[in-house]
């Protein structure tokens, strides 16, 4: 079983996990936007709150990564096969925020590259035999 086959539900894994944590972690701060009526709730008499933009930014984030999953998983399932500049993208990126932020999720992109690079190369070397 290829494991490249499930790459986009690797990355819905991922983008669940990212938004769990950034509820866990950001609950107080949606309980003050809330109280804030959401709208403009980052910005309190002129003054930007970046605790409350940072946690909007991060909740997005995990929300896009599940849906570049769900399209990933899609794509693959009718046969895409990926650029592998996605995959080094991954690596790339992962490698960078694990050097910023060594205690996150970076390392979950890391393996995602990989096993997408891997994925790549070997499709691409049964194409040309047959």
């Amino acid at each position: 079983m290829k494991p490249m086959k499930y790459s986009g539900y690797y990355l819905v894994a991922t983008g669940v996990i990212h938004s769990l944590i950034g509820l866990a972690l950001g609950w107080n701060i949606l309980i003050k936007m809330h109280q804030d009526h959401w709208f403009f709730s980052t910005i309190i008499n002129g003054q930007m709150l970046f605790d409350r933009k940072a946690i909007v930014w991060f909740l997005l984030s995990g929300f896009f990564w599940i849906l570049f999953g769900f399209m990933l998983q899609k794509a693959l399932n009718e046969g895409f096969i990926p650029p592998i500049s996605l995959a080094w993208g991954f690596i790339i990126i992962g490698i960078l925020i694990a050097v910023i932020m060594p205690v996150s999720g970076a390392y979950l992109f890391i393996i995602q590259g990989f096993i997408l690079l891997l994925g790549i190369q070997k499709t691409k070397n049964n194409k040309v035999l047959l």
